[in-house]
């Protein structure tokens, strides 16, 4: 078994493309909790943003073959792929009158102190609502930039802008974000 942590991710790509899954999951091992954080930002549920993880590159693995790497990163296009997951997915919870996952937000990972599910579970909802106070642009570079932890030439990767565009938007939305923590 060839050893992928070292290879570049346009090599992996070229791989995956003629079929070796091996180099896709090395793809996954490197994005997925990225990924994972980017959208668990946009939801309430842990469930749901695992479901939606899995959906992303789901939906990368048989876009792959149709992929041209054009100065871009295979995450930003990740990203892409994460955000229109997530629209599709408040799509239909809009149709179906406002879907809420039956368990709630459970880390299934250990068994963890009630406690301390109970105070992630506060900080997280506090967190995302006032993130949702936001403008659009505002929360997607929080996010990015901190819950994915992307750098500032990442984020402008994603977001289509420069890294100087997303230091000043960074800048202006963590200036929202404390005028909203003060209220």
């Amino acid at each position: 078994m060839p050893d992928w942590q070292h290879s570049e991710d346009s090599e992996l790509i070229k791989i995956a493309q003629e079929g070796e899954s091996e180099a896709f999951g090395e793809l996954y091992q490197r994005y997925a909790q990225i990924v994972f954080r980017f959208i668990y930002a946009n939801l309430n549920n842990r469930l749901d943003a695992e479901d939606l993880t899995e959906e992303v590159f789901l939906r990368a693995w048989r876009s792959l073959s149709n992929y041209r790497q054009k100065g871009v990163p295979f995450l930003a296009y990740l990203f892409k792929i994460a955000r229109n997951v997530l629209i599709d997915f408040y799509r239909r919870a809009g149709r179906s009158g406002g879907h809420m996952s039956i368990e709630e937000k459970q880390i299934t990972d250990f068994n963890p102190d009630p406690s301390e599910t109970a105070i992630l579970n506060i900080e997280h909802q506090e967190v995302r609502q006032t993130l949702t106070q936001l403008r659009e642009d505002y929360r997607t570079v929080l996010v990015l930039r901190f819950l994915s932890g992307l750098s500032p030439e990442e984020t402008g990767q994603v977001m289509g802008r420069t890294p100087g565009a997303v230091r000043i938007l960074q800048h202006r939305a963590l200036s929202a974000l404390r005028g909203l923590l003060e209220i």
